[in-house]
């Protein structure tokens, strides 16, 4: 996995929340998603719950198409960083993975959101004091009724294991 400047961003981080976004029925397009679960997993957290709090310092948030309706939670939680990830229309390669500046993320395509994310950035940046990166995964497929591909799949599954390690050294204290 290439480095993402990750752990630049998270040096300083008290409390984490990872925002997981997209729909689960139209294939890739549900990979923030299953990031998040599967992060959820590597700290013994199973189910479907939409908030899963890892301990005090990391929060999961399984937003589906809605991130816009998990404002409240943030501003409840107060982080120091969020990290959001989706799949993204960046004319890439498939399964590129990238740092998307929140102050460009209008040039990217996040086709299924109620609200554009740039929309939810501001708000949550005038809600909150908190950084933000957003993390977009150049899709495969996003037709209805389709699974996660297989390329998109492992890509995920090389971003959860760098990820985690990240977090699993920052937080020692946890």
């Amino acid at each position: 996995m290439k480095e993402l400047g990750l752990r630049e961003f998270l040096k300083d981080c008290e409390k984490l929340v990872i925002i997981g976004i997209g729909n689960e029925m139209k294939g890739d397009d549900g990979v923030g998603i299953y990031i998040v679960k599967e992060i959820a997993k590597r700290f013994g957290k199973y189910g479907n719950d939409e908030v899963i709090k890892i301990n005090e310092y990391i929060i999961l948030l399984n937003c589906g198409t809605v991130p816009e309706n998990f404002t409240d939670v943030l501003k409840r939680e107060n982080p120091s960083h969020i990290i959001m990830i989706d799949a993204a229309l960046m004319n890439e390669k498939i399964g590129e993975i990238k740092v998307i500046n929140p102050e460009d993320i209008v040039n990217v395509g996040f086709s299924t959101h109620a609200l554009p994310l740039s929309i939810i950035i501001k708000y949550i940046k005038k809600s909150i004091n908190t950084k933000i990166i957003v993390i977009g995964i150049e899709p495969k497929i996003i037709d209805f009724d389709k699974p996660l591909s297989n390329e998109i799949k492992h890509r995920a599954d090389n971003f959860i294991e760098y990820l985690v390690k990240i977090i699993n050294t920052i937080f020692v204290r946890c």
